[in-house]
């Protein structure tokens, strides 16, 4: 017998179900009315403004509807997970694809409110008024992107080659590179330079507006960690954090690992010796030189990590935020990210302790007179959860050959990979 919470809330997907495809009944037809299907040699009519207006409004409510749905059904794969009703790791398979379905929801509900938008007022393309230039640019280009006027970015070209560089990572020997948290050399095969912050495909845009327009670029090295090939998988599935030894020193120079996640207790990070996911708790990454990465980047990383370990309800989230909203790690103040962006990537997937969210605002945010709108801080952070899958994804991914044609694309000296711009908005 099913439990009673359980039942309840398969109950209500199912209510929210059929009036969404109701919904969606309606916009297809109110679609097909006002944008009809022409051949591609026949000239394409003007349509009807305020039936224009209409479908996007009807669009909206869709997306949304799409929305509520795509989160009863996260919470029915947690609590089916929890009653063990399903193994772990279908529930991770699952809760995956619910979540790219839901960015593929915002997605849509952000192009619709673009449409609404430009019909409301027409000539302008943004809620916003633009005051000043760098964030009023940035947000521009969010509209543009939804409009698909933006031509596709790569990944930096000599990502791994400038991390190296940068932290003196290439050893006298042929073929060694060091990694920051073995604080050892080891083999170049072995060593990655992870992005601290995930790769964007607007990163410029995306970074101002969580950084502000004063941070260093995401495409540079103090965005990345020579890290070897299991412990960087384990930060990019936020297993672990890694956070400042002392919590009164700024700037920060001295780091270490945290482990958050029990799962990897019993893993080793290096194939020969006793080397175990637990002996990484507390120990401080080795430089060697004086340059080190980003504060704010690495804070980005920490509060990700805590946001995902909740959206996911992984074990033992709550003994962490606990322990990370008594014990800040992080100096204060910090103005590490703009307010209304800590707000907006701690709810993107529902609702959270604003309690710790309201901590986070007092000691680690920043505000200025150009606001973002509701609308914006939703897009915005869709796209960063959408930039943090992605990464999941690739770390998470088994086959020898997946992980080789990831790494050699992502991390390679030369020629970088272009993604389209559909991984982002569209799955």
């Amino acid at each position: 017998m099913l439990p009673s919470s359980l039942a309840a809330v398969r109950a209500s997907r199912e209510k929210l179900r059929c009036f969404s495809n109701e919904l969606q009944e309606e916009f297809d037809k109110l679609s097909r009315k006002v944008e009809p299907e022409r051949d591609p040699d026949e000239d394409r009519v003007e349509p009807d403004a305020r039936a224009s207006l209409e479908l996007a409004m009807l669009g909206i409510e869709v997306a949304k509807k799409k929305k509520e749905e795509l989160l009863l059904e996260r919470q029915i794969i947690i609590q089916e997970r929890d009653e063990n009703l399903i193994l772990p790791k279908i529930a991770a398979k699952r809760l995956q694809d619910t979540d790219r379905r839901y960015l593929s929801a915002g997605d849509e509900l952000w192009r619709h409110n673009a449409k609404k938008a430009r019909l409301d007022d027409p000539g302008v393309i943004r809620f916003l008024d633009p005051v000043s230039g760098g964030l009023s640019d940035c947000l521009l280009a969010l509209y543009k992107k939804s409009d698909g006027l933006e031509k596709t970015k790569k990944r930096p070209s000599a990502w791994r080659q400038d991390a190296l560089a940068y932290y003196d990572g290439r050893g006298t020997e042929e073929d060694s590179i060091w990694c920051h948290v073995c604080g050892d050399w080891m083999k170049s095969s072995a060593v990655k330079a992870a992005h601290v912050v995930p790769f964007f495909l607007d990163s410029d845009e995306i970074g101002e507006i969580l950084f502000g327009n004063q941070s260093p670029s995401l495409r540079r090295a103090g965005n990345a960690l020579l890290l070897s090939t299991q412990i960087k998988k384990w930060f990019d599935t936020y297993h672990i954090v890694i956070v400042p030894v002392d919590r009164k020193e700024s700037p920060i120079v001295r780091w270490q690992v945290e482990v958050i996640s029990s799962d990897i207790q019993n893993s080793r990070y290096l194939d020969m010796g006793p080397y175990y996911g637990r002996d990484l708790h507390q120990k401080e990454l080795t430089f060697r030189n004086e340059k080190r990465p980003v504060s704010r980047f690495m804070y980005f990383h920490f509060l990700m990590s805590l946001i995902r370990i909740k959206d996911i309800k992984r074990k033992g989230w709550e003994e962490v935020w606990a322990k990370y909203y008594q014990e800040k790690p992080f100096p204060t103040p910090g103005n590490y990210m703009r307010q209304s962006m800590l707000i907006a990537l701690a709810t993107h997937f529902g609702t959270v302790d604003m309690t710790v969210i309201d901590s986070w605002i007092a000691d680690n945010g920043f505000d200025t007179p150009l606001k973002l709108t509701p609308e914006e801080s939703a897009e915005a952070a869709r796209r960063v959860h959408a930039a943090a899958e992605r990464a999941m994804a690739r770390a998470d991914r088994k086959q020898k050959f997946d992980d080789s044609d990831e790494d050699s694309n992502e991390d390679s000296d030369g020629d970088s990979e272009e993604e389209e711009e559909g991984t982002c908005m569209e799955q």
